[in-house]
């Protein structure tokens, strides 16, 4: 057995250049982080495959078929992402083409002198099956759904993981685990990362393939690339062709022995960094390995499934060894493999008609919208008997129907399919939520006083991002009144969101010309000084299909420090965000908002008093009325005088902003006697034009117009 010394700091030559044109593949960073917290791993992951090399270790010889039951785990929002059965089906059916050379374009493998590939393309002769059984024995077709925007954008380990957005894995000595999301985690480098995937070395319990949706598959939203190709490869142990030295660091081209550096494999020839064509004569190593399978200089095998090239069409027999031997080597392989995991995951059984099922573009609508539902019952179905409650039409027989919703409320579904022998049904109760549009009338105000409950599917909706504790309805504190909205936060660091969002609000009358007024309160201590977490405030103009975030406050920002449980005792432990970049575009009749909080284990946080009006509805959007609330003069030209009379406030503030809503200028922060206050300020620097001067106090929130001539 060849030894090898342990490594210093620069042990590994997982290639830099991976996302130097587009991220394709982010496996190599994930290898890498793992590497470099568990520096005894590089050393194993060497051996280990140098063995089979070296021939040292070698995989069963099996006659049986080889089968890999496989589950797909689909988190999309609102639909967006949702992919259909049949695009699942079209990425498992380009699974068994690829890995068994069963793919038309073989005919373009090279056998050239200068690149003799064709005859080292092997078929692995693995195929892949969606399990007809769930972990507890239940039927099921191998794919489930999650509604989550929290799981899949930006998505990482967390999709993995029902608490934090996405959807648990299945156990990984059973199947093989697949998630599909909208948009993947890039580490903050450029380009776009399209799947990753865990060794089998050093799997977990989320062992498996992310996936973006439009790489998975060749119908559908998909390009019909071999981005799932690849990363499979990755979860049977292959390593990018591209693969530098894993001693020293440095690019793909090297001298040294072929089967314990690079790749691992002597017939997939040394690259110097991943290259996105296909050119026939390109050489980008001249160096020859020590113990190179063609034992001369030949050209790149862009063509191998583990390149970045979009030609892909082989595996090589280096890397049929590699897969093989893991296979029997590495004991949740070879179980996931095994005849009895055959049995156990249902793969061979013969489709009979077990459950009726569906899934629908969205679940949340505003009246007089309409939602797409799609059959996913299996198997062998031939009739479907829908009934809508609420909806029109009330009842179809048609197997995708879109159906109309035109009066706000909540509505179960029921759908009864049959295969002409036996016939199963499912009702999902309260599945669909109808908003009313027009929405809530301006001007708006919400302090939670006649509120029942959060949610109360009508005024507030939430979303739990780690099925824990969330946004609630609470009378043990408010800014005003006895009532505000409260996440129990403290000390949970799981790193995900609580969304309050809120129903319909008709903003369709407000004219164009005006600013809008939107204003809330928040009480927040952090638990520590490193706590860093996130209030973020956003906006939709289409009921919530959509959304566009106009506000976030983190960090040092968003409240002082106080270790034990927090609970706002007096006015001034809340503070007031101002929202002044809504524009007229979303002065529609189905506007809604929602406040999202993302935890870090710190603190509680409360909401109270939130307000939305347009500037010219000041004198009547009020919280509470103001005796006196005046500008002068107005038009003003060098200076200004404002002047408030009202009961005391513990804290008023008043503000001044430009007409797109940006702050210039905080013209007073502090307390105000009862009776008439006057504050004078400074007019002269400021450019010619419309202004607003806002006050907000304990009681009451005001706005006017000012002109600067």
């Amino acid at each position: 057995m060849k030894k090898f010394g342990l490594l210093a700091a620069t042990f590994i030559g997982l290639s830099g250049s991976i996302f130097a044109q587009q991220s394709w593949c982010g496996t190599d960073s994930r290898l890498n982080k793992t590497f470099l917290e568990n520096p005894t791993y590089v050393q194993q992951f060497i051996e280990h495959n140098s063995r089979i090399t070296s021939g040292q270790t070698v995989g069963a010889d099996r006659t049986d078929p080889i089968i890999i039951p496989v589950v797909v785990h689909v988190i999309h929002d609102n639909g967006i992402g949702n992919i259909s059965n049949e695009q699942i089906q079209s990425g498992i059916d380009m699974l068994n083409i690829d890995y068994n050379r069963l793919n038309a374009d073989t005919i373009d493998t090279r056998n050239t002198t200068n690149a003799p590939f064709e005859p080292i393309a092997v078929s692995f002769d693995i195929n892949f099956a969606l399990a007809k059984l769930d972990p507890d024995g239940n039927c099921t077709n191998g794919i489930e759904r999650r509604n989550s925007a929290l799981g899949t954008y930006n998505a990482g380990e967390n999709a993995k993981y029902y608490a934090e957005g996405g959807l648990d894995a299945w156990p990984r000595d059973q199947y093989m685990n697949i998630w599909i999301v909208n948009s993947i985690e890039n580490d903050g480098t450029a380009g776009i990362t399209l799947g990753y995937a865990q060794f089998p070395q050093f799997a977990d319990d989320g062992y498996g393939v992310i996936i973006r949706h439009d790489s998975y598959g060749n119908v559908g939203t998909a390009s019909g690339d071999r981005t799932l190709t690849h990363e499979i490869g990755h979860c049977l142990g292959l390593l990018h062709t591209f693969q530098g030295p894993f001693f020293g660091g440095g690019t793909g081209c090297h001298t040294t022995d072929c089967g314990a550096n690079g790749d691992f494999c002597c017939d997939t020839p040394p690259a110097s960094a991943s290259h996105w064509d296909c050119p026939t004569t390109y050489n980008s190593c001249t160096s020859v390995p020590a113990n190179d399978f063609y034992a001369a200089d030949v050209y790149d095998q862009w063509e191998n499934y583990m390149s970045y090239a979009p030609c892909q069409n082989m595996f090589s027999l280096g890397q049929y060894n590699i897969v093989s031997t893991n296979l029997t080597d590495i004991s949740f392989l070879a179980d996931l493999v095994s005849l009895s995991n055959q049995t156990a995951t249902g793969i061979l059984s013969p489709n009979v008609l077990c459950e009726a099922s569906f899934y629908s573009n969205t679940q949340t609508i505003c009246a007089g919208n309409t939602i797409s539902f799609t059959d996913a019952s299996y198997f062998n179905v031939t009739g479907w008997n829908w009934t809508f409650a609420g909806g029109t039409a009330s009842s179809t027989t048609d197997q995708n129907p879109t159906v109309t919703y035109n009066t706000p409320g909540s509505y179960d579904v029921s759908l009864e399919v049959t295969d002409g022998i036996s016939t199963v049904s499912i009702t999902l109760a309260n599945y669909i939520l109808v908003l009313p549009a027009p929405g809530d009338s301006y001007p708006y105000k919400e302090s939670f006083e006649s509120l029942v409950s959060i949610p109360d599917n009508d005024r507030f909706l939430i979303t739990n991002g780690n099925s824990g504790t969330t946004w609630e309805l609470t009378s043990a504190t408010a800014y005003s009144g006895t009532d505000c909205a409260f996440l129990e936060n403290y000390g949970v660091a799981d790193g995900s969101s609580d969304e309050l969002i809120s129903g319909t609000i008709d903003l369709s009358g407000v004219d164009p010309a005006d600013h809008i007024v939107f204003n809330f309160k928040y009480a927040y201590k952090r638990k520590v000084t490193a706590n860093d977490e996130w209030l973020r405030f956003y906006v939709s103009k289409d009921c919530g299909q959509t959304w566009a975030l106009r506000k976030n406050i983190h960090g040092a920002a968003l409240g002082d420090v106080q270790s034990g449980a927090f609970t706002p005792i007096s006015a001034d432990e809340w503070k007031t965000v101002d929202i002044t970049n809504i524009t007229s575009d979303y002065y529609v009749a189905d506007f809604r908002y929602k406040i999202v909080f993302e935890n870090d284990g710190g603190n509680n946080m409360y909401i109270d008093n939130i307000n939305l009006y347009p500037a010219s509805m000041t004198g009547i959007a009020v919280l509470e009325p103001v005796t006196t609330f005046s500008l002068y003069p107005n038009p003003a030209q060098n200076s200004i005088t404002i002047s408030l009379e009202s009961v005391p406030q513990n804290h008023c503030e008043i503000s001044l902003y430009d007409a797109l809503g940006n702050l210039v200028a905080i013209v007073y922060s502090g307390s105000t006697e009862g009776g008439l206050n006057s504050f004078d300020y400074s007019t002269g620097d400021l450019p010619a034009g419309i202004y607003f001067i806002r006050i907000t106090g304990d009681t009451f929130s005001n706005e006017k117009k000012l002109i600067k001539q």
